[in-house]
């Protein structure tokens, strides 16, 4: 059977192209006291046989099409002496080409008294908040003994109404090409995991919402370490159509934001924290902000949803202690590897505790650690801020308007010769375009994630180097990319 496919699953999917096993989420599940087995894979069976989204599979050809399959995921039972978690992860990942896009194994570990289950979903099927919806629903269905009726729901279809019809919210991109330069100036070729763990005092007194606080601690920590005057990023929506709200599905929705910091350094950071926390709100309106920005800036733009994502998670809305009586507890599995962003920058809150997870492709471990600093110095700061004296401009220091550096555009123009005329030979071949102009997109003139596939394959091929996807989003018209290889061909000789 097939089904419409949403805007949302049709981008994930196109990324999904360029970096195959992205967008998986492995999660497991840690049962102190071991598990039924019988009970727990009956239990599953009857979830994954009555809601087709388990059983959703996607065909790309020259469109992408959905299929809903009679055959449900098989639920595996293994044996192991000891859990080896990463190794398990790599064996289950899965590509959105795969026939089954949920692998369940439910494990029996012989040298601890925890058995676990593990789940992996692929992310163009569900979201976090589904996934945990599901795992405490399954969780007390396990627990009770009783074959309740489930509570969660195949996703309600979206009609436009008045919501979907606002206009995009004012972000301005004048400023942006100078904050890509800086950010493309920091870049290098290395892969960072970092974690970090802090406790607030619980004494604080909370004038904002948490999320209002860590965006706008976050937001000064990434301009003073690029001495920028603008910083611009997205973060997932974090809420969903109260209509869905215990639907399974995936309802993730980047958020463009932006904050130009040049005039506020005078302004109390309380008040900094309150408009944004009304430019969150205002966001709550359930539209398609990819969408809207496309329709209105060029293609170079839509890097703010790939470069730097702040990804906020709250203990209220994403448990991770599903039972805590019989010590249930939701584990991530820290050994995934998803570099589907430049810069995915997570915070998980849970009372007074906080914790940090950076996923790195493109900056440096020096760059990476101070901006951790940074983030955890300015959020006990905001928070400690009793007495609402504290200015912006205490917190970020930022260059001089002088300092600026021209836009990436300008600085990376084409630098001619061989390399240039090669690139535009080859772009104009893919696109059928007669003229490849060295300040053009190429996502303007039709690149689309297939042809970057091939493209990327092409430009190995006659330069005999392999440049990360992420390059061709970076510099991603001839004359970028000709300085790019110019750099790269420099180094390798």
């Amino acid at each position: 059977m097939s089904a419409t496919v949403s805007s949302t699953e049709k981008r994930i999917v196109s990324s999904c192209l360029l970096s195959p096993t992205a967008y998986n989420i492995p999660l497991f599940v840690r049962f102190a006291e071991g598990l039924n087995i019988p009970k727990m894979y009956n239990l599953l069976t009857r979830y994954v046989e009555q809601f087709d989204l388990f059983r959703t599979t996607y065909q790309i050809q020259s469109e992408i099409y959905k299929r809903t399959g009679d055959e449900a995921p098989t639920i595996e039972v293994r044996t192991f002496g000891q859990l080896d978690k990463e190794r398990l992860i790599s064996e289950q990942l899965i590509t959105v080409r795969d026939r089954a896009l949920v692998r369940i194994l439910i494990c029996r570990v012989l040298d601890e008294p925890a058995d676990y289950l593990f789940i992996n979903a692929h992310h163009v099927l569900l979201d976090g908040f589904s996934m945990n919806l599901f795992l405490q629903e399954l969780t007390e269905a396990y627990l009770s003994g009783e074959a309740a009726e489930s509570q969660l729901h195949p996703p309600v279809l979206e009609v436009d109404g008045p919501d979907s019809q606002q206009p995009a919210s004012p972000i301005s991109f004048g400023s942006y090409a100078p904050f890509k330069s800086r950010l493309l100036a920091r870049q290098c070729n290395e892969v960072h995991y970092l974690n970090d763990r802090f406790t607030l005092d619980p004494g604080y007194v909370r004038r904002h919402s948490d999320f209002a606080v860590a965006l706008t601690a976050f937001s000064l920590s990434l301009a003073s370490l690029l001495h920028s005057g603008t910083v611009y990023l997205a973060y997932p929506y974090l809420g969903r159509d109260p209509r869905n709200y215990r639907a399974l599905g995936n309802f993730v929705q980047l958020i463009p934001f932006a904050v130009q910091l040049e005039e506020e350094l005078e302004t109390a950071t309380d008040q900094l924290i309150a408009g944004i926390q009304a430019r969150i709100f205002s966001g709550f309106a359930g539209r398609d902000h990819y969408g809207e920005l496309i329709r209105t800036e060029p293609m170079s733009s839509m890097n703010i949803f790939r470069d730097i994502i702040f990804d906020y998670k709250s203990g209220s809305l994403i448990a991770k202690k599903l039972n805590e009586a019989h010590g249930i507890e939701l584990e991530e599995a820290a050994g995934y590897q998803d570099e589907k962003y430049g810069l995915h920058f997570s915070v998980y809150k849970t009372g007074e505790d906080w914790e940090i997870s950076v996923i790195s492709s493109e900056y440096g471990l020096e760059d990476l650690q101070t901006l951790q600093s940074l983030f955890r110095s300015n959020l006990r700061s905001l928070y400690a801020n009793a007495g609402g004296g504290l200015r912006v401009g205490d917190l970020v220091s930022l260059a001089s308007r002088e300092d600026e550096p021209c836009g990436a555009e300008d600085s990376l123009q084409a630098q001619g010769g061989e390399i240039y005329s090669k690139i535009a030979e080859i772009v104009s071949a893919l696109l059928g375009e007669t003229d490849v102009q060295a300040d053009v997109s190429f996502f303007d003139l039709g690149m689309d994630s297939l042809l970057l596939v091939k493209l990327k394959k092409r430009i190995r091929e006659a330069f005999n180097i392999n440049l990360k996807i992420s390059d061709f989003f970076n510099f991603h018209t001839a004359g970028m990319l000709a300085g790019k290889i110019k750099d790269h061909l420099k180094e390798a000789n």
